[in-house]
Parts: structure tokens; C-alpha cells; sequence
């Protein structure tokens, strides 16, 4: 490519000026807690769970049956538990809306809850006995249809769908749940693994001594993308999440049991063909262990989160050099993170029942 080729190439890229970002912690004790059925431990509180609506609506979920509901961009937020469902691992939630929700207990047994009137009360629409069920993560394709994921039992992943809004939940069929091989398993450490993606497909990441990214078409084809870049080989160690747009697929992880740790993140680019799924190129990009990553709005940023920090990076920059990223956040440890469409609610959640907005 001749030089003139080249500059042309990057005076083209989209032009995005970074803001500068500050966390604004909110203070767990300004909580409305008038529906908290059963006294909370605050040090032990921990949020995995999130679902962002949009721009002034975001749900979370955590242990001892705890659900948090914000209709103000965060101001404040309303925290409710599960009656009847002590001391639930609720590590993953998906809002339909400003008062319905799915929330997702892991661990046996193991359960659905809908709720139709902002967290208030809850409906039990599914429930696994099975010792060995544990599950990790929920999505929708829109308010009806929609997919719940879980560990694998006899070495398919556990796949429940519904069409009907979460209402109830029906097994996939045996020959459409993907195979794991020995040692793979899903991370619940966001409930951000899983996602249901275009063409009526599903994909998720897993880790432990082999990650993956499997894509899934429903009743058409199945893709399995080994992701030998991603530390793997350990209980501890994988892809923990991962967020897409239109043209780029980023993946994260690492090893929660050293988060500091510097490992190698990717960030794949993508396209849909007539063969399926395509992942192209990997440029990495480099961070602590990170359980959870989320594009800002539609821009070329994204922000990712862990134990260790917070972390932003530029899609652009790492197409061009990769790099470690633009700099840290903040040294706080943080579960999950989202962002609504436009990019002007990012919200953050995590342990000791600590709650954060992205402010600019």
C-alpha cells in the first residue's frame, strides 16, 4: 500500500473525540428499602445481573434474593427480594420493560421468576431440580421470545426458550444443545456470556480448560470457534463475556484467581455469510482479568470491568495499534457493567452492594 493509500485509509476511520469519564459511586445506604422483606447484609451484597432499558431505566440482581430497580438514570434506586426464595444467587436478570422482568437463579434448584409489576411480587415460571443444574444467563431477541443458558449436564449445554414473554420455559431439543467437551463450562460472573444475536441465532463464550465461542442458528446451523488467543486451561481461567455491534465482536476474560494478572482481551471483527458466522480478524488488546465488557452507546468505545478496575478502550485505536487501552477508570472492583443505546446511561454494579454511574 502506498503512502498516500495509507493516509487516505486513516483520514476515513470515524473521528471520536474521548470524553473524560468519572464513576459516581452512590451511597448504599440511600437505597429505598421499604420493600425488603428479610434483613440484608450489605457487606455481603453482591450485584451480577444487570439490564439497562434505556436512558432513565436499569434493573440488577444479586445474592440474598436481591433486586434493584432505578426509573431515574440511576439517581436512585428501589431494592426488593424474591418472598418465599431465601437467600437466592439471582445472577442474572432481563428487563422487558420498566415493570416486567426475568430474573435467573443459580445453582440447584434452579429457577425462573417473572415479575409484571416492577419487583414488587414475583411469579416462580420455571424450576429445575436436578443437582447438577446451574444457570448463567438470560436474553431476548424482542418481548416474546427469548433464551435461558445454563452449565453442562451430560455434556450439552442447557438451552430454555419461550415465546410467550417468559411466561413459561420449554427445553430445547437434545440434538440442538451444543456439546462441551470435558472441563468446559459458562461463566455466571456478569450473565453476560450468553446473547441472542441476528438471524435468529444465539451465541455464548465459555472457559475453563477450553474456550470457545459457539454460535448457534436456530434449526439451521451450528458454529464452534475455538478462541486459542484467550488464557484458558484452569477452573478459574476464559472468556467471561462478551458485546457486539454491527461489525466487531469483543471477548474478555482472563483468570479471576489472579486478577491483576496482565492478559491478552480480542476483538474480533465479524460479517454474516451464507456459510454463517464469520469471525475475521483478532487484534488483542491487554487488561486484568475483566468479567464483563459493554459498548458505550454506538460508539467505537467500550468500556470493560473487574475485581481489578475499570478499563475504556477505542475500537479504532486497537484496529490500528493494539494497545492496553486509553487508561483506567478506576481501580474499584466491579461485577457487571451496560450501556443503554445511546450511550448517556452506563451503569456499573458489584460487590458490597455497590452501585456506579458513568458520568462524563
Amino acid at each position: 500500500m502506498k503512502i498516500w493509500q495509507v493516509l487516505t485509509f486513516i483520514a476515513c476511520l470515524p473521528l471520536y473525540v474521548s470524553a473524560q469519564y468519572n464513576l459516581r459511586v452512590l451511597d448504599t445506604l440511600s437505597y429505598d428499602t421499604t420493600n425488603i422483606t428479610a434483613p440484608i447484609q450489605y457487606h455481603k451484597l453482591s450485584f451480577r445481573g444487570m439490564s439497562v432499558v434505556n436512558n432513565k431505566v436499569v434493573w440488577v440482581s444479586g445474592n440474598q434474593s436481591v433486586v434493584g430497580r432505578s426509573t431515574d438514570a440511576g439517581k436512585t434506586f428501589t431494592l426488593m427480594q424474591i418472598q418465599g426464595y431465601p437467600d437466592l444467587e439471582l445472577r442474572a436478570i432481563k428487563a422487558l420493560n420498566k415493570d416486567a422482568a426475568i430474573a435467573v437463579s443459580s445453582g440447584s434448584p434452579g429457577y425462573i421468576f417473572k415479575t409484571f409489576d416492577g419487583g414488587i411480587s414475583w411469579q416462580k415460571v420455571f424450576e429445575d431440580n436436578r443437582p447438577e443444574i446451574f444457570l448463567d444467563a438470560v436474553d431476548f431477541w424482542d418481548k416474546y421470545k427469548g433464551v435461558v443458558i445454563g452449565d453442562p449436564i451430560d455434556k450439552r449445554f442447557v438451552l430454555l426458550k419461550t415465546m410467550d414473554g417468559g411466561n413459561t420455559w420449554h427445553p430445547f431439543d437434545t440434538a440442538m444443545q451444543p456439546w462441551a467437551v470435558d472441563g468446559e463450562t459458562l461463566f455466571a460472573a456478569s450473565g453476560t456470556s450468553f446473547k441472542c444475536m441476528p438471524k435468529s441465532s444465539i451465541a455464548f463464550v465459555t472457559g475453563g480448560v477450553k474456550s470457545v465461542m459457539h454460535w448457534l442458528q436456530i434449526d439451521k446451523k451450528y458454529q464452534r470457534f475455538e478462541l486459542k488467543s484467550m488464557l484458558q486451561g484452569r477452573n478459574s481461567q476464559g472468556a467471561f463475556s462478551f458485546a457486539f455491534n454491527k461489525s466487531s465482536i469483543i471477548i474478555v476474560g482472563g483468570d479471576y484467581a489472579s486478577d491483576t494478572a496482565k492478559t491478552k482481551q480480542g476483538a474480533y471483527s465479524y460479517k454474516y455469510s451464507k456459510d454463517g458466522l464469520e469471525l475475521l480478524n483478532m487484534k488483542p488488546f491487554y487488561s486484568g482479568y475483566r468479567s464483563c465488557v459493554s459498548f458505550i452507546g454506538s460508539s467505537p468505545e467500550f468500556i470493560t470491568c473487574g475485581t481489578s478496575g475499570v478499563d475504556i478502550n477505542n475500537l479504532n485505536r486497537i484496529i490500528l495499534n493494539p494497545i492496553q487501552g486509553k487508561g483506567k477508570v478506576s481501580t474499584d472492583s466491579f461485577h457487571v457493567v451496560q450501556s443503554d443505546k445511546t450511550g448517556k446511561l452506563v451503569v456499573l454494579a458489584g460487590s458490597k452492594g455497590k452501585i456506579a454511574i458513568l458520568t462524563q
